[in-house]
């Protein structure tokens, strides 16, 4: 009795099928039964019990790659990664592997509408995403196995890992970020898993496999970057919370990724040399890597981009505040490149006001703070002038802003040396923009409604707080806050025409929602004016 027959018994005899059901040709006839499988909604045998059967029976042999992968690959049916498991590991490697060519041209073929993805998970059909970690899957059992690869290392995978890069790229806009971290770790493990047998010649395509999928899913890690530096750095910020975190982040498959690296005998030197997005995202997830300055500068370009493009975004304010904040805090004052500083300056206020995740655009405030720390003081002076004059700023900055002019007015009055912010330019620069009411003619036109739905309330709270804090602070007068006539400009213009709206609103404020916002503005009009009053009193005492 021939092989192939007295196999296919032991099919029908694990699986309860009559000998006349099924093909004598046991290849074929498991290529009915897994097609079978896929297609109908309740098959009689499913993927799971034709794997034990096929295991049981020993005849995985008898599979046929080209058909069966095609068949499976894009199926959402519960066993299909294990039939490929089987498929790759059992079959031969050559038919293999040209399987997983046809299907990496396929996929390249297809458009890059993430509708088509949308529609095919409706139908049961596996995302793209999904098709290609299994493929690269495919390719860590087979790829090995080649005689091919052991003469002749590069020639055997340089091709198709090119068009398996080409693949992921094409992919990339339309992956969610558990699918792009699932690409990179199967890439790590094809890398991992070819490394030893790696010649010099074909580690390069090895390597550049990973930089092309770092490159292509540079949002998708979810590593936590950003809150870690952070959390180091500014700890007096950091609120303690009761309990598990809610937020934990997923593995950092960068990290596998750097593993793979290594075993290519790669190190951060290589990426240094090579600035761009993979190689940053790589430099950045390398825990014990750390920015220079000069190094910043390096990938400055990229950095800029990035805040641009909205990308890599985790890594970015990571690699900024681990590397301005211990500059910051250092002993000798340091001082940032101006080329670094404006830019910066320019981009972080909008990415601070407008990104969806609050975490973001509070480190990305703390990052601004530090680059303007680390500015020469005339330049942050006109930077945060220009900030606060800024019309299209978004309303919640602009009430920000005035906390940064804070911090540098506080430097600088409690320092030793010159500082344009503890001079008499300060109020001539910034008294306009901030010492006074917006819109600049009153509030005379609107109603308390209006004006509680709106941004002014927090800013004249924060206008009057900083004007507060001046005034306690510069004891020696060195911007001028104390003169008379400053004094009795600022009652003009900002405390007197909040006090007279103050008292017409008071009526209206039983029961009102905002009553207690309200409260805490009325607050700060009495103790800025009650401070007003208390050095006019010490002032006309003087001889």
């Amino acid at each position: 009795m021939a092989p192939t027959q007295r196999i296919a018994r032991t099919i029908t005899e694990v699986l309860g099928i009559d000998h006349g059901d099924l093909d004598q040709d046991t290849g074929i006839a498991l290529t009915s039964l897994i097609t079978t499988a896929v297609h109908d909604e309740k098959p009689k045998h499913t993927l799971p019990s034709i794997l034990g059967a096929i295991k049981e029976s020993q005849c995985a042999s008898e599979l046929n790659p080209l058909t069966v992968i095609p068949i499976v690959i894009g199926s959402t049916k519960n066993g299909v990664d294990d039939i490929l498991d089987l498929v790759s590991k059992e079959c031969s490697a050559k038919e293999v592997v040209m399987a997983v060519e046809e299907a990496v041209e396929t996929l390249e073929r297809r458009p890059q509408s993430g509708e088509e993805d949308e529609g095919e998970e409706q139908s049961g059909r596996a995302s793209a995403a999904v098709q290609v970690t299994r493929l690269i899957k495919a390719y860590t059992n087979t790829l090995p196995q080649l005689p091919r690869w052991k003469k002749s290392p590069r020639d055997a995978v340089e091709t198709c890992l090119a068009e398996l890069g080409s693949l992921i790229s094409h992919i990339s806009g339309r992956t969610t970020a558990q699918e792009g971290s699932s690409i990179l770790l199967a890439a790590s493990h094809l890398v991992l898993a070819l490394s030893p047998g790696a010649d010099e010649a074909a580690k390069e395509p090895l390597s550049c496999l990973i930089e092309t999928t770092v490159a292509a899913f540079p949002n998708h890690f979810n590593a936590g970057l950003a809150r870690t530096a952070f959390q180091s750095h500014f700890r007096r910020l950091v609120v303690p919370t009761s309990g598990p975190s809610t937020s934990k982040d997923s593995e950092d498959v960068v990290a596998i990724a750097w593993s793979a690296l290594r075993s290519l005998d790669i190190t951060t030197s290589v990426y240094e040399r090579r600035p761009s997005l993979a190689a940053f995202v790589l430099l950045a997830h390398d825990a014990a890597y750390t920015f220079s300055t000069s190094m910043l500068t390096d990938f400055f370009p990229v950095i800029l981009s990035s805040i641009q493009a909205n990308v890599a975004l985790d890594e970015v304010l990571s690699v900024l505040i681990s590397t301005l904040a211990p500059m910051r805090s250092a002993t000798t004052p340091l001082e940032l490149d101006t080329d670094l500083i404006v830019p910066l300056a320019h981009l972080l206020p909008y990415l601070a006001s407008n990104h969806s995740e609050p975490d973001i655009r509070h480190y990305t405030f703390r990052t601004l703070s530090l680059v303007l720390g680390l500015s020469p003081p005339p330049v942050r002076f006109g930077l945060l002038k220009d900030m606060l004059a800024d019309e299209e700023l978004p309303p919640q900055m602009g009430i920000a802003a005035i906390g940064l002019l804070k911090e540098a007015v506080l430097e600088a009055i409690s320092g030793q040396g010159q500082n344009i912010f503890a001079s008499r330019y300060l109020l001539a620069a910034f008294g306009p923009l901030v010492l006074r009411p917006a819109p600049l003619e009153s509030h005379e036109a609107i109603t308390l409604d209006e004006f509680l739905g709106s941004p002014e309330p927090l800013r004249l709270v924060e206008c009057l707080g900083f004007y507060y804090v001046l005034l306690q602070r510069d004891q020696n007068n060195r911007t001028g806050v104390r003169d008379t006539d400053a004094l009795r400009n600022v009652q003009k213009e900002l405390l007197d025409p909040l006090k007279a709206r103050v008292s017409s609103w008071a009526s209206e404020l039983d029961g009102h929602d905002n009553a207690i916002q309200f409260g805490i503005l009325e607050m700060w009009v009495t103790r800025v004016d009650d401070a007003i009053v208390n050095i006019q009193k010490t002032l006309q005492l003087k001889p």
